[in-house]
């Protein structure tokens, strides 16, 4: 069983701190979500090109084991330890704070994983204090790739490269300077430098566009959170208070500051923008005395060069999660910080983790199948196996296709079978004793089994019920041209999947057939992905095939037909998908399927009629 990791952020400068952290993790093979709790951080992600997003219900379900957690606070109510790999490092900005308030503990975390000694020591001084968390020193992702230097990093260069680099606080920033403004603008006309500008993510866009004018020749501007390729070929940073100056440092490279609220020893300080290029000159020379100071501070604050904090994260974090943490005290209530986290998302519960949770992987895991009913699903086939890859049987069920599913199928799966299709139930019924394992998930080809379900299904399976539930409803994510289908009658769409194969078969109907089980059945939380939208035309013939269907169902049971049955019954359908179960609310999509489910009502009673008479 893999350990499962979410990295959880708020904003886009977290991402570059994420993604070492996901390579290791990766790397051993290890299974790794992002989250964040803010629309920036998840459009950040997504940029980033990190496709294994998930959202609140979706990161609760996943029931992640180690939450890394870059920013200051984390949803209490998602399962495993919270560990803290900070989103930055401390700054030193604002003289009128004490040192403590940087370290400010606000009662969601179970282990810190600082980045040098300034920050262990403190931290060790409040995990005595508070007694419910732990602290180890491992060094800092985000810099990771820093190291170890490269030859392009200190080739020999016709221009020093100049790093400017700005915090968004106004109060402390040069971007909001216009002497500091004009002063590089000179600078840049005169090819002396090559200027690289990176700007804070949160600086308003007006401040942003001024220094993007001044893109040319020798000024490049840089809209990225990605700094190491930069800080690596940089020979300078000419920065206000901004974190980046730490960052910088780390590779023993001067920095000149502007208007610095501390007069730190290993900075070169100037407040005149008249003065900048001579701090520059003076910064380039690399004086023996700076360059001591810087030494020593880096020593303090991150002394690894190895490029490994990553894995010293990992293993802290592994380490955490499986030793005996009963010693720990409960975390505080934090009554006001866990409504605001709830609000942010939009997302209230009542639980809450206030103890690190002791961990022990499951010795032993029931087996089960997979069965996957298939006919002409070629567009379908390999997704639909590998969102089963967990099963230890997949089993396709083929109805002699001829567009190369079985053949691809046969590739893929454990084991593929053939049979000739005469309706869904009785295809499944025939298929179902035929499983190896006596767990079964039964998958059609427009389903997937997505990441929250499986581990939900992997806990059913490490954990199986111990009284008489046989089968698990599972709810569907029901997608429809395009789009996700949140009302329309199929907001509470579900069916039993997950099912005992010696208790549970379908009942004997032609279309929306459902498993009769032979004792309790209990309720997933997850859900399956369900997109059955290929076009409206192939999408309309499958609607007048299970009208086709429907109509021999409703033969025993439906009396005479009349213009009930034509008319009203059809408008009843209607208007109980658009306006009663909401299908107004899904736009073109809720009226589509509105109006096809009265058509699918219409053309089931139209059909019956020519049943009734042996007609087509």
């Amino acid at each position: 069983m893999k350990y499962k990791f979410l990295i959880y952020i708020s904003y886009s400068y977290a991402v570059p701190i994420g993604i070492p952290l996901e390579k290791e993790i990766l790397k051993r093979g290890e299974e790794v979500f992002w989250f964040s709790d803010l629309p920036e951080g998840r459009k950040a992600i997504e940029e980033a090109g990190r496709t294994n997003l998930l959202n609140i219900e979706e990161a609760v379900a996943y029931e992640p084991h180690i939450v890394l957690t870059a920013t200051d606070d984390v949803a209490d109510f998602l399962s495993g330890i919270k560990v803290q790999v900070f989103h930055g490092f401390f700054s030193q900005k604002r003289p009128e704070h004490n040192t403590f308030a940087h370290f400010r503990i606000r009662g969601f975390f179970d282990l810190y994983c600082t980045q040098g000694p300034s920050t262990t020591e403190v931290f060790k001084q409040l995990a005595k204090k508070y007694k419910y968390f732990e602290v180890k020193e491992t060094g800092w992702s985000k810099v990771d790739g820093l190291f170890p230097v490269t030859t392009e990093e200190v080739e020999h260069k016709e221009r020093p490269q100049i790093m400017i680099a700005s915090t968004f606080t106004e109060r402390l920033s040069l971007a909001y300077h216009q002497d500091v403004f004009l002063k590089i603008q000179e600078l840049a006309a005169t090819g002396r430098y090559d200027f690289a500008m990176v700007l804070h993510p949160k600086l308003p866009e007006h401040i942003k566009e001024k220094w993007k004018s001044l893109d040319g020749e020798y000024f490049n501007y840089y809209n990225t959170t990605n700094l190491v390729p930069i800080i690596q070929k940089s020979d300078l940073l000419f920065s206000d208070t901004t974190s980046v100056i730490q960052e910088f440092m780390l590779q023993k490279k001067p920095v000149v500051t502007f208007k610095h609220t501390f007069q730190h020893d290993y900075l070169i300080h100037v407040d005149q923008a008249s003065k900048i290029e001579e701090a520059i000159s003076y910064g380039l020379s690399r004086p023996k005395k700076i360059m001591e100071k810087l030494a020593t501070f880096i020593d303090n604050l991150h002394p690894y060069n190895d490029g490994k904090s990553s894995e010293r994260i990992m293993d802290a974090s592994i380490e955490f999660l499986n030793k005996d943490k009963s010693g720990l005290k409960r975390k505080p209530l934090n009554f006001i910080r866990k409504i605001k986290i709830r609000n942010r998302l939009n997302y209230f519960t009542l639980k809450s983790y206030r103890k690190a949770p002791n961990f022990t992987k499951p010795t032993h895991l029931e087996k089960i199948t997979a069965i996957i009913p298939v006919g002409n699903e070629i567009h379908n086939i390999e997704e639909v196996i590998a969102s089963v890859n967990f099963a230890d049987e997949i089993l396709v069920v083929d109805s002699f296709s001829t567009d190369g599913t079985y053949e691809k199928a046969k590739s893929l799966a454990t084991r593929v079978i053939q049979r000739e299709y005469g309706y869904s139930a009785s295809q499944k019924n025939w298929a179902i004793p035929q499983a190896a394992h006596k767990w079964i998930i039964l998958v059609d080809a427009d389903e997937r089994v997505t990441v929250p379900l499986k581990h939900e299904i992997l806990s059913v399976l490490a954990n199986p019920p111990k009284d008489d539930t046989v089968g698990y409803w599972i709810g569907r994510k029901n997608h429809f041209m395009g789009e996700h289908v949140k009302y329309s009658g199929w907001k509470n769409d579900k069916v039993i999947r997950l099912f005992k194969r010696d208790f549970c078969k379908y009942e004997d109907k032609n279309v929306h057939e459902e498993i009769i089980p032979n004792g309790k059945v209990g309720r997933l939380k997850s859900k399956f992905y369900h997109d059955t939208y290929i076009s409206l035309d192939l999408y309309l013939e499958k609607m007048n095939k299970y009208a086709w269907w429907q109509a021999k169902d409703y033969d025993k049971k439906t009396g005479k037909l009349t213009a009930f049955h034509f008319i009203l019954k059809p408008l009843y359908s209607f208007t109980k998908h658009y306006f009663i179960q909401g299908g107004f609310r899904d736009g073109v999509v809720g009226i589509t399927i509105s109006y096809i489910q009265g058509y699918t009502v219409f053309m089931r009673y139209a059909k019956l009629w020519l049943l009734r008479r042996n007609r087509r």
